[in-house]
């Protein structure tokens, strides 16, 4: 009985040996900017705890002393009274994920190509697309959550043209908090070019030679195709600092494994990765009233409805802002930077612009 199922790769229905060149080794055109921008952090409590058991973890927090209560008065005709600590609990998900691509030794035979060295080489860029999706979902999710959306949101559900006061606006959620100040905003490329045509943006030049760094309103600006853009020019921008996000990620036993089939299909070889993350905006907890069972998470993330995610204590220690508007329609490419999916594709063409083939 075969042990790997699937579709396996299949080059030699195109292989004509008179014409063939040496293999042109494709990598994926996604930048991830966003992901590696540095918003992450590695998170300080579920971080070392992801292959412990379980899915979800509880977390015990004592709660800041409360600064409303009124300072008593001291004197030697009433007593002192005392007041307590407050406690809360946060609780944290675990996703867990698999992928597997492989080959057939027949395949590699007759072509020539390396699809094995392939597939190692950039299983790294598979997960980062991966990550910056879900990056994307957290933060759709987190504000779905109507505090948080008051707190630390401007413009979304009632998006208006990119301005400059809105933007001010939009900065003001931070308030007084002096850590996780935003020092970058992340955008959509075809909200840069729009500010490029505005000419709205600085351009720094950190040395000779050096590319020059976008900056908008002090904020270094990160492009990304990945941030929503709509066919109708309705998108965002993201204003955050440094670690804004927690995240974590861990490979479990027999977590990347090479594995072998020499019957089926003349003998076939796949590699396999699976791992247990965990992501969710600094300052948030899993939400377990909305969804209570940590299988699901993962699709309620990509179903992109419900509010999974709930201030843990104070709202003020979020140190990510959304600040949603529209720009010119013009600025939206369709198969280059829309992240809407129904675009329009050429006669005899694919929709990655590749002409079919079987």
């Amino acid at each position: 009985m075969s042990t790997i199922s699937g579709t396996i790769t299949d080059l030699e229905a195109n292989f004509i040996p008179e014409v063939w060149l040496d293999w042109v080794y494709e990598r994926i055109t996604e930048t991830n900017n966003f992901f590696r921008s540095g918003i992450l952090a590695n998170d300080p409590i579920l971080g070392n705890q992801l292959l412990s058991r379980g899915l979800f973890v509880t977390i015990p927090h004592t709660a800041h002393i409360d600064t409303t209560i009124e300072p008593q008065d001291w004197n030697n005709k009433h007593d002192i009274t005392t007041s307590g600590m407050d406690s809360f609990t946060e609780n944290d998900v675990k996703m867990t994920d698999a992928q597997s691509f492989g080959n057939s030794d027949y395949d590699d035979m007759v072509t020539g190509a390396k699809t094995l060295a392939q597939i190692t080489s950039q299983f790294t860029d598979y997960w980062s697309v991966v990550d910056t999706q879900r990056l994307l979902q957290v933060l759709n999710a987190t504000f779905l959550n109507t505090d948080i959306a008051t707190a630390k949101s401007f413009g979304v559900g009632s998006e208006k043209d990119f301005a400059a006061l809105d933007f001010v606006k939009a900065m003001a959620r931070m308030g007084d908090v002096a850590s996780g100040k935003p020092t970058q905003m992340a955008v959509n490329s075809g909200t840069y070019n729009y500010l490029v045509a505005q000419n709205l943006i600085d351009f720094l030049q950190p040395s000779e030679g050096a590319m020059p760094i976008g900056t908008y309103n002090g904020l270094t600006i990160v492009q990304d195709d990945q941030v929503p853009l709509t066919k109708d020019g309705k998108t965002c921008a993201y204003l955050y600092g440094s670690g804004a996000v927690n995240y974590g990620v861990a490979t479990p036993i027999n977590g990347v494994t090479t594995d072998r089939d020499n019957l089926k299909q003349g003998g076939i070889s796949a590699i396999t990765h699976k791992r247990v993350t965990t992501m969710h905006v600094a300052g948030t907890a899993a939400d377990m009233t909305i969804e209570d069972d940590p299988t699901k998470w993962k699709s309620d993330l990509k179903d992109g409805t419900k509010a999974l995610y709930k201030a843990a204590d104070d709202v003020r220690k979020i140190g990510i802002i959304k600040y949603g508007f529209t720009i010119d329609k013009g600025f939206v490419v369709p198969g280059v930077n829309t992240t809407d999916t129904a675009t329009t594709t050429p006669s005899g063409t694919t929709p990655s612009g590749t002409t079919a083939t079987k």
